[in-house]
């Protein structure tokens, strides 16, 4: 009797770990393992901009004349010279080149001052360029020499043929010692003019006459002999 108790409690003490009230049934299942996902990271696309360059426009300010506007007038500034009151003269300029003559397309002079005696330079060389070579024969230079300091001057030389370099091109040398009447002034001025003719020397072109073109002065060392 006393073995049946043992037996019953120790039965009952089993059961009572268990955590199974007295009447469960024994073939009840355990609980279940749950399933446990686990997710792997995956790279997600960045979108990535790629910064682009634009061209900013350039203003440029181009200057325009407002009729509205009046117009600037240049006025000469007056200039003191003890008590002498010297106003300068304000070129115009302009807007077409001025021709040396009818016939004439340009004159040019190598030097502008020149000297007789043994002094250098002593010539000047004048070239010229005619507008029709085609109708241009010859070129002809008159020259003479008028005073710097008083109004004298010698007479017209009676012309020189210029030499002739084809294309209507023609140059001449002027010599201070060969000038007539280089030796009459101090210091002096030769004056010169151009004048174009045909096959029968019938003249086609002239320029103007270049008055203050080429000085002439003679030699300090020739003023003493």
């Amino acid at each position: 009797m006393r073995r049946l108790y043992l037996t019953m409690v120790l039965a009952i003490s089993i059961q009572a770990c268990s955590g199974l009230p007295l009447n469960a049934p024994t073939d009840v299942p355990g609980p279940t393992a749950t399933a446990t996902v686990t997710f792997t990271p995956m790279d997600t696309p960045t979108a990535t901009i790629t910064p682009t360059t634009t061209s900013s426009p350039t203003i440029v300010r181009i200057p325009t004349w407002d009729p509205t506007q009046p117009t600037v007038t240049f006025v000469p500034v007056p200039i003191f010279i003890g008590e002498y009151t010297a106003t300068p003269v304000v070129p115009i300029p302009s807007m077409t080149p001025v021709l040396p003559g009818p016939g004439f397309l340009s004159v040019q002079v190598s030097e502008n001052k020149i000297f007789w005696g043994n002094c250098k330079p002593n010539m000047s060389r004048i070239i010229t360029q005619v507008e029709d070579p085609e109708n241009v024969y010859t070129v002809t230079i008159f020259v003479k020499v008028r005073s710097a300091t008083k109004p004298d001057e010698t007479p017209w030389t009676q012309g020189d043929s210029m030499d002739n370099h084809g294309n209507g091109r023609f140059t001449y040398r002027l010599y201070a010692n060969t000038t007539r009447g280089h030796n009459h002034y101090k210091n002096s001025w030769i004056l010169f003019q151009l004048v174009a003719t045909d096959d029968f020397g019938e003249e086609v072109g002239r320029t103007m006459i270049y008055e203050t073109a080429i000085g002439l002065s003679p030699c300090m060392g020739t003023l003493g002999q």
